[in-house]
């Protein structure tokens, strides 16, 4: 296709931005709702971690999982841009003490505190607020 004119090659890509984007999914997977907390280990806020969220597929559930950075005992799902599919799910929660070393500069969160704590729960369909309060020791399940 040739065009004469530089007005002819705007109105063509135009349409062709146009038809590319009818062909995009008009929805993004299933909808996720925001989770956010505080995370307590010890009976202090957890200096630095991860937390995720897997669909408890025993339990019927299905989606994608979320995940948060927990940075001063606090952790938020929108953080990342993304959220948790609602209904029953396992959760898992990595604690650091939040000073990383150059003998542990793999992990920006610093030394582990605590392998890995687990829990289920269930999501809302709404955004919501879900507070943790690691054991001592953890759940390692």
């Amino acid at each position: 296709m040739r065009f004469h004119t530089s007005a002819q090659r705007a109105v063509a890509i135009a349409l062709l931005a146009a038809a590319c984007g009818a062909c995009a999914p008009a929805d993004n997977g299933p909808r996720r709702y925001r989770m956010q907390g505080e995370i307590t280990y010890d009976g202090q806020p957890l200096p630095a971690g991860r937390i995720s969220f897997a669909p408890d597929t025993e339990q019927g559930n299905s989606g994608p999982g979320g995940y948060a950075d927990i940075v001063d005992g606090y952790y938020d799902t929108n953080n990342n841009g993304k959220g948790v599919v609602p209904g029953p799910h396992n959760v898992r929660i990595e604690g650091y003490d939040g000073q990383p070393s150059p003998k542990n500069d793999f992990y920006r969160y610093g030394t582990m505190v605590f392998r890995v704590h687990r829990e289920q729960i269930e999501v809302p369909e709404k955004a919501s607020t879900h507070n943790f309060d690691v054991p001592n020791p953890p759940n390692e399940k």
